[in-house]
């Protein structure tokens, strides 16, 4: 009955995870041998089979010989609701009652995965267990160690998903913490990261997404006064090749060949290639900065002031404060400042520009409309295990440990070592290039980094062969940002500067609104806590509500406040996770959240009625 239990399982199991069934019977002795942990069937008082497991001279029982059922029904009930879709964490197999009364109380959308530390208890267990009665209609993910554990963190995440972790449940059998607990407390330290890391990011978030709101209000009368990146194709000479200057480590075995370049192309660089330029005499016509927390020092030199800058709304006030030349800026689809534009008749062209100063840069490049770009300082990796060029944070960078960095091919060695952020934007330079040219727009990207990561659909060259053979004609590209003017005139500046003042007048507004939301909110709580609930009320009520939240969501104002309300939006989300067994549960659980919500709403109003009323209101 065993061995006819057992095959069975496996071949279910390879059915759910093709594969598994080999892997397991080639690694069965080799993980037993490994363990040298013997496990043994013992009897319950109330003739139940259970297991015993004997290591390192002691025997632990994974069941209570009394009621063996009943610890798990007691430890599944103090976990209380488990919502539908909640992502459900259950270490070890080694007493199934608990799979089984999960099973009972668990919605069946719910996603249980199972950590089994052990792979001779699962194996033994697989003579006990009929997993296709246990695994019927639902997600269940089984992870053994030794045969499919290795990749649980990327399981984990896909599970999480971060606005699930609010409903989240885990749970130890008894005694695998004392049996295994190398391997417990390894499981539990990445659930217990992936958590935290979560929580950091929202909190990060509503962090930084004030700092952005401070610097759009700082920085919006620059659009007023400025110019678009888009009118940079009407003046540049494009039978030049454009040179994205970027701070890699291999920048300083070739930077001062771009002495050769200056007036024979157009050399844009990164924020972090400022100060290693001007080191070595090499004045940029342009620079790019995205970074709204970038350090000022950074570009705090007389020669920076008047190089004309390519940045975003929300970059460092401080930085463009400091910065005196022309600034252009790009559409990144802001409500309130796209208005700038349509009240005076007027496209905002934008672009699709990836996450980086140096994406920017080659993005600006292919939009203004040069058909050859050379990549300088482009290492997207830590070639001779630095960061940065020498020069940029520091004199002299420090040398890093990358002996765990992932690696990836080189341009000049068969690998280089690198992490997730430089390669994800490595592959977004491949992919925007290739999207480029699939799109009928012709493009040549000669890399000529000389060091770092391989970037497909770009021919490498020497920095020197480069300049040769493509920067053949003398150009005066100071002369062409000379011919520019501003995008709005005197009188579309005035019109904008009347509508900044409004500015603080419309969050008042938006304050105002919520104070009704919050009202209506709290009259549908009250509503829902009656015994004998009115359902016309109840959806006549939702209607007011439903109209008031659009009203909010129109103001011009409200994406400021959509952004900063990280907070609300875990609210909303973790809602919708749950399922309500009435209207009035249902009523109840929308004015908790509906409450929550218009009181930020209310919070970040005045917060942005105060920043403007500082900023936009007095300019």
């Amino acid at each position: 009955m065993q061995i006819n239990q057992k095959k069975k399982n496996l071949e279910i199991l390879d059915r759910l995870y093709p594969g598994i069934k080999k892997l397991i019977e080639e690694r069965k002795e080799e993980l037993q041998k490994k363990e040298q942990v013997k496990i043994e069937e013992d009897v319950a008082l109330n003739g139940e089979t259970i297991l015993k497991v004997k290591k390192d001279g002691r025997v632990l029982y994974l069941a209570g010989r009394r009621d063996p059922a009943g610890p798990a029904k007691n430890q599944i009930g103090l976990l209380g609701k488990i919502e539908a879709t909640a992502p459900v964490f259950m270490i070890g197999l080694g007493n199934i009652h608990y799979l089984e009364e999960l099973v009972k109380v668990a919605d069946k959308n719910a996603v249980i995965m199972i950590y089994e530390p052990s792979f001779s208890i699962f194996y033994k267990v697989l003579e006990q267990v009929d997993i296709e009665k246990m695994f019927q209609d639902r997600m269940i993910v089984l992870c053994v160690e030794g045969i499919n554990a290795e990749g649980y963190e990327k399981i984990i995440m896909q599970m999480l998903r971060g606005d699930r972790v609010a409903v989240m449940q885990n749970f130890i059998l008894p005694n695998y913490e004392v049996l295994f607990l190398e391997q417990v407390c390894a499981f539990i330290k990445c659930l217990d990261k992936l958590v935290k890391e979560y929580r950091m990011e929202v909190n990060t978030i509503l962090r930084y997404t004030t700092v952005k709101a401070d610097n759009i209000f700082h920085n919006v009368n620059y659009i007023r006064t400025g110019y678009q990146a888009i009118q940079l194709s009407d003046v540049l000479p494009l039978d030049v090749p454009a040179i994205v200057v970027s701070a890699g480590p291999s920048l300083n075995k070739n930077i001062h060949e771009l002495k050769k370049a200056k007036n024979r192309a157009f050399i844009i660089a990164v924020d972090t290639a400022i100060r290693p330029l001007l080191k070595e005499g090499i004045i940029p016509d342009m620079f790019a900065i995205v970074d709204g927390l970038k350090p000022l020092n950074l570009v705090e030199l007389e020669a920076c002031k008047e190089i004309p800058l390519i940045t975003t709304d929300d970059a460092a006030k401080a930085v463009l404060e400091y910065h005196t030349g022309k600034k252009f800026f790009y559409n990144q689809g802001r409500r309130y400042i796209n208005h700038l534009y349509s009240m005076n008749n007027k496209i905002y062209a934008g672009m699709v520009v990836g996450g980086s100063v140096a994406t920017l840069a080659l993005a600006l490049s292919c939009y203004v409309g040069f058909q050859t770009i050379i990549l300088v300082g482009q290492d997207f990796a830590y070639t001779n295990n630095k960061s940065h060029a020498d020069g940029t944070f520091k004199e002299i960078m420090d040398t890093l440990d990358t002996s765990k960095y992932k690696m990836v091919e080189g341009n000049y060695e068969k690998e280089v070592p690198t992490d997730i952020v430089l390669n994800d934007y490595r592959v977004w330079f491949e992919e925007f290039i290739k999207h480029w040219r699939e799109n009928g727009r012709e493009i040549a990207v000669i890399n000529a980094t000389e060091g770092g990561a391989k970037i497909e659909g770009t021919e490498i060259l020497a920095l020197k062969d480069a300049i040769e053979r493509e920067c053949t004609k003398q150009v005066d590209i100071q002369s062409c940002f000379e011919q520019l003017g501003p995008v709005f005139d005197k009188e579309e500046q005035e019109r904008i500067l009347q509508f900044f003042h409004e500015t603080p007048n419309e969050f008042r507004k938006v304050f105002g609104m919520a104070e009704e939301g919050e009202k209506l909110y709290r009259k549908l709580k009250k509503m829902c806590s009656a015994k004998n609930m009115d359902s016309a009320g109840y959806e006549k009520l939702l209607r007011k509500i439903k109209k008031i939240n659009k009203k909010i969501e129109s103001s011009i104002v409200y994406q400021f406040i959509e952004e900063t309300m990280v907070l609300a939006d875990q609210i909303i989300k973790t809602g919708q996770y749950r399922e309500y067994a009435s209207f009035g549960e249902e009523g109840m659980e929308i004015a908790r959240e509906g409450i929550q919500y218009m009181e930020l709403v209310k919070q970040c109003a005045k917060l942005f009625e105060n920043l403007s009323g500082q900023t936009v209101g007095v300019l």
